[in-house]
């Protein structure tokens, strides 16, 4: 072999070596970088799709799932309520994407496009193109669900202000429906909540309780989602004037063709669309329509230039969102299957005050009156029709109201009364005008702050010392609201003209800001509510609202059984049995819509007012949690709570420390990794809270 064969050889096997060794360093740094990409914790949905990449595989995470809080009024998410997990990397079906382990997906194999079209003449009649499923299953007691989303709005004051109905087509493309398994574990967040609201209740903190809850609802929602469907869809709304429509001689199945036939024809479809529909019909369709809305949910940018609906289906499934959703109210979810921590009788009391705060979110944003357009008694803002379409009103004397408070226990310098005691203006006294009767509202009780005092005496050998004490005052408002209602004859123009009302966090309808109409002056009623009145008639008769008095949760109202005879005297057709507030309907004389005053300590008041009358503002924004005041602190000295599973007992202080002593039980001895403990700062005192929820001793101390 000569010289050059084996320099050539001696430089070919250097060459091999080298890149042998830059083949092993760049595998080893692949190596390396994948072994840092793959360093995701067990559950992470990263390290199920690093798998997936290792393996050759392309699967994306699943965006579209349930267990995310619903405020079902503004349909918009809010907190999360149940806890994800992807420890067992999940995919659907079809092996395309990643889904956590309490939820399965059912995949809608069928290739068919859902075409159809609707006619909307009344607002209320109006379902969401995302959230018809959980708006509607609410029910009747929630009907209002849904009504203070951004689209419903929009179709609302669309329709009421330029006098036109709404032809909407759809063409949705569903793919999956994403379902959450039952029992499905909380968030961190949410359960914390939870328990921090179970702390009060056992700690008899009622109003603190009511108060974490509200914001409960305000943070996490209504509802939470239990089934999501998944896919595109293509919307189009046409705003129709309704007094054009009556030149379509077959009505609503005319028009509805030829809403489909415009949204076809704009989407090049028209050979899949049959129809009678005419030149003349489609003429007369445009010349309706004042404005029209297209709409995309999901799937790829729609280029009404260049894309088909054949493209546009092909690229749905790498842009699915919500299509649907349904879902249940967070209180279903506060059971003793997710709270295997608390008590029995805690858990109950706990999905009380959930649903409470619930109900209280929809009853605060209820508008009654009358929902037809054209009606003399339309009511702009009402969301809720009572009924009192076409009905007249008489005008109802009203004579002023009252409170009266008592104090239960002792004082020092801060006497609760102090602000909750206020006389009828048109007596000077804690009465009603003659001719008039005070009719209660409601009785409440307003704990006030404890005070303390130290006190001091000689003691010790001849009284030459000198031994503190420090004495507690601790005191409880009893507070009565009365109002005045003509239970007979009245002269003319008696009593008082009323001019709307306002709370620090709601505005008067008449005057749209916190403060009264000009000749109207306020009168402070319950803990917030400021009523506006006048008897100046000659000056404010113009803006006032005929008033037709007030009725709670536990008292009637007098003037729904009354009437006026034709000659204007009132003449009462009650029976002789009724002699009280509370045998009154609660309920609103003919012509008139009630309206929601406020609610105090779950009770609601409402008021009386011409249908109609309340109406001389936009739509009002929705009003959000919390529907009260931040309660004051009501325990400053150290108290311990125990529960005993076995007596289903809570003992306080001297016997639960009894019982962790003969039982040799600790708080930290229980504080074990099979307990629950919640640590935090209380939201009414400056003192901190610790709880031990374990299966054998839930402990609760206030250090």
């Amino acid at each position: 072999m000569d010289e050059r064969t084996l320099l050539f050889l001696a430089i070919s096997l250097t060459l091999l070596a080298v890149l042998a060794n830059s083949l092993e360093q760049k595998q080893s740094q692949e190596s390396n970088l994948g072994a840092f990409q793959y360093d995701w914790p067990v559950g992470d949905p990263r390290r199920c799709q690093e798998q997936s990449r290792l393996s050759k595989l392309d699967v994306n995470r699943f965006e579209v799932i349930p267990g995310v809080g619903w405020d079902n009024l503004r349909n918009v998410e809010a907190g999360l309520v149940i806890s994800y997990n992807f420890t067992q990397c999940k995919v659907t079906d079809d092996g395309n994407f990643l889904i956590p382990d309490n939820v399965f997906t059912v995949p809608i194999k069928h290739s068919r496009v859902e075409r159809f079209a609707e006619l909307i003449d009344n607002w209320n009649s109006a379902t969401s193109i995302t959230s018809k499923s959980v708006n509607v299953a609410a029910g009747s007691i929630f009907s209002i669900s849904g009504h203070y989303s951004s689209e419903h709005e929009e179709l609302k004051s669309k329709q009421i202000e330029e006098n036109v109905a709404t032809i909407r087509v759809q063409l949705r493309y569903p793919r999956y429906e994403a379902k959450l398994q039952p029992d499905s574990e909380f968030s961190p967040q949410f359960k914390s909540r939870l328990l921090s609201i179970a702390v009060m209740i056992e700690l008899n903190q009622t109003r603190q309780a009511e108060y974490e809850a509200q914001l409960l609802v305000r943070d996490f929602g209504t509802h939470v989602l239990s089934s999501v469907t998944a896919g595109a869809a293509l919307v189009k709304d046409d705003y129709v004037r309704t007094d054009k429509m009556s030149s379509f001689r077959e009505s609503k199945t005319a028009y509805l063709a030829a809403a489909s036939a415009s949204f076809f024809n704009q989407f090049k479809l028209t050979s899949s669309y049959n129809s009678s529909y005419t030149d003349q019909q489609k003429e007369s369709y445009s010349k309706a329509t004042t404005y029209s809305i297209l709409k995309s949910y999901g799937g790829p940018l729609f280029d009404l230039e260049s894309m088909n609906l054949s493209a546009w289906t092909q690229g749905v499934d790498k842009n699915l969102v919500p299509m649907d959703r349904t879902g249940d109210p967070l209180n279903y979810l506060v059971k003793p299957q997710l709270l295997p921590e608390l008590p029995y009788s805690t858990v109950d009391a706990l999905e009380k005050v959930v649903r409470r705060s619930i109900e209280m979110y929809y009853e605060m944003n209820t508008y009654r009156g009358c929902t037809k357009i054209g009606d003399p008694n339309f009511s702009y803002v009402a969301n809720v029709d009572d009924g009192s379409c076409g009905a007249k009103a008489a005008n109802l004397p009203f004579g002023g109201v009252y409170q009266t408070c008592s104090v239960y226990g002792s004082t020092l310098r801060q006497n609760p009364c102090d602000d909750l005691q206020h006389v009828n203006p048109k007596t000077g006294s804690y009465s009603c005008p003659s001719n008039y009767s005070a009719i209660l509202i409601q009785t409440f009780y307003k704990r006030g702050i404890i005070e303390f005092d130290k006190v001091c005496r000689g003691c010790g050998f001849l009284w030459l010392s000198t031994c503190c004490d420090n004495r507690q005052y601790e005191s409880t408002a009893e507070y009565s609201a009365y109002w005045c209602a003509a239970t007979s004859p009245v002269p003319p123009n008696s009593g008082y003209l009323f001019g709307g009302f306002y709370r620090p966090t709601q505005d008067n309808p008449l005057t749209g800001s916190t403060n009264c109409p000009p000749t109207f002056y306020p009168r402070i009623i319950l803990t917030d509510v400021t009523l506006c009145l006048s008897d100046d008639f000659e000056q404010s008769i113009r803006v006032a609202i005929p008033f037709g008095g007030f009725f709670s949760c536990k008292s009637g109202n007098p003037l729904a059984v009354y009437l006026l005879n034709f000659t204007n005297e009132l003449q009462s057709n009650m029976s002789q049995n009724i002699d009280g507030s509370t045998s009154y309907p609660m309920r609103c004389p003919d012509g008139y819509s009630q309206h929601l005053a406020t609610i105090d300590s779950g009770c609601s008041i409402n008021f009386c007012a011409k249908t109609g009358s309340m109406t001389k503002t936009p739509l009002p924004p929705i009003r959000r949690p919390p529907f009260m005041p931040k309660p004051d602190a009501i325990y400053n000295y150290e108290e311990k709570y125990v529960f005993n599973p076995q007596t289903l007992v809570w003992m306080k202080n001297e016997k639960a420390t009894y019982y962790e002593e003969t039982n040799n039980i600790t708080v930290n001895a229980i504080n074990d990794a099979n307990s629950k403990t919640l640590k935090g700062s209380s939201a009414v005192t400056k003192y901190t809270v610790t709880v031990t929820f374990s299966s054998m001793l839930v402990a609760v101390t206030l250090l």
